[in-house]
């Protein structure tokens, strides 16, 4: 048996033994060595399909639970495959939506069931960041096993057509990875097997989060982590260009500004803040060596904009919000003009141009 608390040191030992050993190994070898302690988590997509045919040709399901994350938005052959075989918070705020209903599911499962490991039919050949992984995984304590970690996805239809393994009929429809069914498209020829995943996490059906979403997701992650008993970790969103103002430099910074500024109120908690970070930085870096303007960002997740920028006008409904602030030449008072384009580096740079009157470079397109 397996003693825990595990260390990194005691995973290094675990995939050294498991280095060479075929599924069935490393399933029997878990099994036995975390009686009654492990369990495996899938969407009932081809890898995982592989992983739920061993256990039971094995004669492990009865020991090993097998849980299943219902987001209530699969589609509807999943639903059909689930029986046969065994509203919109999404446009609104992905991550949030995550959140609900898969973190958060998620969580209450393990802690539910407090398994000291899990199963994954996770593959390296999926690609990005699963190109290293290993067979056994430290993740909060616990073991994550991949035994499938090796395995190419013509190995995992080649079994599963060799053993008659009953399988999601949206696999035939060019579903390489099968998730919500308003998130998930079919796969285009040379893409990889998980490019038709989360479509909407990167922002290509809105680019901000609302301000109503975002405090209840921010809520809901710091009841997580007080039942987790571990501190909120804020993720960083580094702009070295950018002159960051906080509640009491803002009227000096922004308000007392000699020369046109432009400042962005994000939420480091806001997943669009974050896709968008790299982006107004590079806007930054543009202006930066240009000369003219200034570019400045507030943390609204860590500061509040006081009663004098609210007077001003500057209103925040969703993050992030992006203003130019012009120096009045007679009046004193700041003109602001606020952003409603595309959280792109290229589109905010052009209405820049347009709203400045001079020509500022814009980053060229990628090829492809």
């Amino acid at each position: 048996y397996l003693s825990v608390p595990f260390t990194e040191q005691r995973v290094l030992e675990i995939n050294e033994r498991l280095g060479n050993a075929s599924v069935d190994e490393v399933l029997q070898w878990v099994a036995q060595a975390l009686p009654g302690r492990v369990l495996q988590f899938t969407s009932f997509g081809a890898s995982g399909l592989v992983i739920l045919d061993r256990l039971a040709s094995l004669g492990l399901l009865r020991e090993i639970p097998v849980v299943m994350i219902d987001t209530l938005h699969l589609f509807e052959e999943t639903y059909e495959f689930d029986y046969l075989n065994g509203d919109d918070l999404w446009t609104l705020d992905f991550d949030h939506y995550t959140y609900l209903t898969k973190v958060e599911p998620t969580l209450r499962a393990l802690h539910e069931l407090n398994p000291h490991a899990w199963i994954t039919g996770r593959r390296r050949s999926q690609g990005a960041e699963r190109r290293s992984l290993s067979i056994a995984e430290l993740d909060d304590g616990r073991l994550k096993i991949n035994p499938l970690a090796g395995w190419t996805r013509d190995q995992v239809w080649d079994f599963i057509h060799a053993h008659s393994v009953p399988y999601n009929v949206l696999c035939d429809r060019g579903y390489t990875s099968i998730g919500d069914s308003m998130n998930t498209r079919p796969v285009k020829q040379g893409e990889g097997e998980r490019a038709g995943r989360f479509m909407y996490s990167g922002g290509k059906n809105r680019t901000e989060c609302g301000m109503h979403s975002h405090e209840a997701r921010v809520e809901a992650l710091k009841k997580a982590a007080e039942s987790e008993h571990k501190p909120l970790v804020v993720p960083p969103l580094p702009c070295a260009s950018c002159l960051d103002v906080d509640a009491v430099s803002f009227e000096e910074s922004v308000l007392g500004a000699q020369r046109d500024l432009l400042v962005e109120f994000y939420s480091p908690m806001c997943g669009h803040c974050q896709a968008f970070g790299p982006e107004y930085e590079q806007v930054a870096e543009t202006l930066t060596r240009r000369g003219k303007v200034t570019v400045a960002r507030m943390d609204i997740f860590s500061y509040t904009i006081p009663q004098a920028g609210k007077d001003a006008g500057f209103t925040i409904r969703a993050y992030p919000t992006i203003y130019l602030a012009r120096p009045g030449a007679s009046s004193g008072r700041l003109h602001l003009v606020k952003y409603e384009g595309q959280k792109d580096a290229a589109s905010l740079l052009s209405w820049l141009s347009a709203q400045l009157g001079f020509a500022v470079e814009t980053p060229a397109l990628p090829n492809g």
